[in-house]
């Protein structure tokens, strides 16, 4: 669960900060308020694709940062398989120059950005304006349930047992 954005020279943002609830977290507001420069701020520490024209007018660099902890299983996995410390929180940040290269780490640790979205893949779903459509789908509802609920195992049990 993301616990912690921090953001420095992204765009118009020079220097941000934002804890999240461990409930649902939703960005609203104006048009021009700065939902998508967040967004772009959370797709980059995921490992997602950057420009140099995000990084603020006069500055070098751009730094994003993101904590997370309540880790789910496969992602401390991913973390064991990739030699990084397995803890109860985890660091994501990303670096982009104004030159368009960018460096990520992964508590502390350079890394690549390939392993940087292999591990973030399962971190945080991120859903846009017209996304609500899924939830109409009953299928779908149910997964959006289950992974709420943490019934992970319970489920898998279920299934099993129905099978039979």
């Amino acid at each position: 669960m993301l616990r912690e954005l921090s953001i420095e020279n992204l765009a118009v943002i020079e220097k941000a900060s934002i804890a999240f609830d461990d409930k649902l977290n939703v960005f609203t507001g104006e048009t021009g308020a700065g939902k998508s420069i967040l967004i772009g701020g959370i797709n980059a520490i995921l490992g997602g694709r950057v420009s140099k024209d995000i990084v603020r007018a006069g500055t070098e660099k751009a730094v994003v940062t993101g904590l997370f902890d309540d880790l789910p299983e496969s992602v401390r996995t991913k973390l064991s398989d990739n030699g990084f410390a397995v803890d109860d929180e985890l660091l994501l940040q990303r670096d982009i120059h104004a030159d368009g290269k960018s460096t990520a780490r992964i508590n502390g640790r350079a890394t690549t950005v390939a392993i940087l979205r292999d591990i973030a893949s399962e971190l945080i779903d991120i859903h846009g304006q017209h996304d609500n459509r899924l939830l109409m789908d009953g299928d779908n509802q149910r997964e959006i349930l289950d992974s709420y609920g943490k019934n992970s195992g319970l489920l898998s049990e279920y299934a099993t047992a129905f099978k039979e």
